[in-house]
């Protein structure tokens, strides 16, 4: 909240929507970045297909790279998101009756 005075006084809180891509986007750039690292220090994209024919977006290797990581965090972003799916969908677990600390109350 801002005060009149242009003072922020607390915590912005993002709307759930902002939270779900960021909680998707974020992780899976990371693991994009560091995929593509170790994928490209082992392979060269201009190698990557026949000699002959090389494929248009790996005709320099800039663009494999570009194909490469862009391929990677798409990999990536599915996975983050079918683990936020799977959070959000999950059925609370039962409890047992008893008390409020999930110990059974003396019967």
């Amino acid at each position: 909240m801002w005060r009149a005075s242009g003072e922020y006084t607390g915590r912005m809180r993002w709307p759930r929507l902002g939270q779900d891509v960021a909680i998707v986007a974020w992780p899976s750039f990371l693991v994009a970045s560091v995929a593509t690292m170790v994928c490209f220090a082992f392979l060269d994209p201009l190698l990557v297909g026949n000699d002959d024919y090389p494929p248009p977006a790996f005709a320099t290797r800039m663009g494999g790279y570009a194909v490469g990581f862009f391929f990677f965090w798409l990999v990536a972003s599915l996975s983050s998101l079918m683990t936020l799916y799977l959070i959000r969908t999950a059925h609370p677990e039962p409890t047992d009756e008893g008390t409020d600390d999930g110990t059974r109350s003396p019967e």
